[in-house]
């Protein structure tokens, strides 16, 4: 992955045009995608883009400008899921159901090696989610919005540059409510829906944000993520597109994590110790 230092930003800070990040809260056939374009300035400069969900060309156009994106969509498979469809579309022995090896800081057992990926159960260990479990590409409708993904992200390889799942190139796995667990955003309600208190639960993590990024929010960006958190996901996904390129997210350390990430995906985690001035900056303190 290549990591920017703080010499290398001081120095394409006088030559070279700000970092651009797009955050994309991807569905499967509807209207409800979000897209965020975050402009690292000295003053970051928020914008979420209109029309962008329904369209892939408009998409594609988004994420091709862009020097990262963060993709909220699982960008794979769990591979144990796969060995299961091929041995039942064959008619051959089944592969054996079964967990991931370390339990849950929690006391549960880790997720099911059929339903969830590695990097949903590392992901899940680290932030501690314990209830919180991440949704089943494999058995949830999760799985839809996946198709559209490996879709679009088959067609930003047409160009000749290919996109790694492990988030290596220019487009990185992201999963907006674990983000929020790491940054010490997560709200004691949840901000997913219409609910009076999901809407004051965003209205809380839009000023958090703000206020740790010292971004300037337009009426228009604040209200527009208070009132849907497909556009409020866009934005978060933005930010962790920037700790990602900034190298400020966890990545696969053990050769099994390496070679599942290539496969199934990786989800990047931004870093627990590190505040959202890093990430603004690019730079960790």
């Amino acid at each position: 992955m290549k990591v920017i230092t703080a010499d290398k930003l001081a120095e394409a800070a006088a030559t070279d045009p700000p970092m651009v990040t797009v955050g994309v809260d991807l569905a499967g056939y509807s209207g409800t995608t979000g897209v965020c374009r975050v402009t690292w300035a000295e003053q970051p400069v928020v914008e979420l883009l209109k029309g962008n969900g329904r369209d892939d060309e408009d998409l594609l156009a988004a994420m091709r400008a862009a020097d990262k994106t963060g993709l909220d969509s699982p960008v794979g498979w769990p591979v144990t899921f796969m060995s299961l469809l091929t041995a039942h579309q064959a008619g051959t022995k089944l592969p054996v159901r079964s967990h991931y090896a370390s339990p849950h800081p929690g006391g549960r057992n880790g997720l099911c090696t059929f339903t969830h990926r590695l990097t949903d159960d590392v992901a899940w260990k680290l932030t501690g989610a314990g209830k919180q479990r991440p949704l089943s590409v494999a058995a949830d409708k999760l799985g839809v919005v996946a198709m559209r993904a490996a879709s679009l992200l088959e067609r930003l390889a047409e160009s000749g540059t290919a996109i790694p799942r492990d988030g290596s190139g220019s487009v990185v796995e992201v999963y907006p409510a674990f983000a929020l667990i790491q940054w010490g955003l997560a709200t004691k309600n949840g901000y997913k829906g219409p609910k009076d208190d999901a809407e004051a639960a965003r209205a809380e993590i839009a000023d958090g944000l703000a206020d740790g990024l010292g971004l300037d929010l337009s009426d228009h960006v604040r209200d527009r993520c208070v009132r849907s958190d497909h556009d409020l996901d866009a934005l978060i996904s933005a930010v962790v597109a920037r700790a990602a390129a900034c190298g400020m997210t966890h990545l696969p350390t053990t050769d099994e994590q390496h070679a599942l990430a290539a496969v199934e995906g990786w989800i990047h985690l931004p870093r627990r110790d590190l505040p959202l001035t890093a990430v603004r900056d690019g730079t960790a303190p």
